[in-house]
């Protein structure tokens, strides 16, 4: 499987996930619709970041994680290049945020990160977390639920990680 036909899989899943959340927060349609594009664009930078650096089964160097880094504000160039709506641009460009400011690209935190990025974040790191990559083996779904709990109100908004697993466990 070539990087860019995982990549399709993964925002498939990840907006999937992000239509939960939606769902038990009752967001409104339009809403909805820009939610499930940033959430199967959120990572359209990566096609800029190198193969070798994307595909690599160890831990990255600094340079190489910064390049990763840059991601986010790639993807925000494009989406903005294609002069979508600036919803959909912020939540690409701050998906890798942390709720305790310590993400990037900005270090925005708590309630200064766009609310969809807030979303994508959870779902995106459930999806990486329960799918085997290159670099790391699968957790089980127990294992990431429980990853995501400690993590709550440091990485990742904690009223948004409490919605996302209640869905999950129903």
């Amino acid at each position: 499987m070539t990087i860019e036909q995982e990549l399709k899989k993964h925002h498939i899943r990840t907006a999937r996930l992000c239509e939960e959340i939606a769902k038990g927060l009752n967001m409104p349609y339009n809403d909805l619709i820009s939610l499930l594009l940033a959430a199967q664009l959120h990572d359209i930078g990566k096609l800029k970041v190198p193969d070798r650096i994307l595909l690599k089964p160890g831990k990255l160097t600094e340079k190489e994680m910064e390049i990763m880094k840059k991601h986010t504000v790639w993807g925000y160039e494009k989406i903005i290049e294609m002069k979508m709506d600036d919803i959909v641009a912020d939540a690409v460009l701050h998906h890798h945020e942390r709720y305790d400011g310590k993400g990037y690209p900005d270090g925005l935190k708590e309630n200064d990160i766009p609310y969809f990025a807030r979303i994508i974040t959870i779902a995106d790191a459930y999806d990486v977390m329960i799918n085997e990559r290159v670099y790391k083996k699968a957790l089980s779904v127990e294992e990431t639920l429980k990853e995501l709990k400690n993590n709550a109100g440091t990485q990742f908004d904690p009223i948004l990680v409490s919605l996302f697993i209640d869905k999950i466990n129903k």
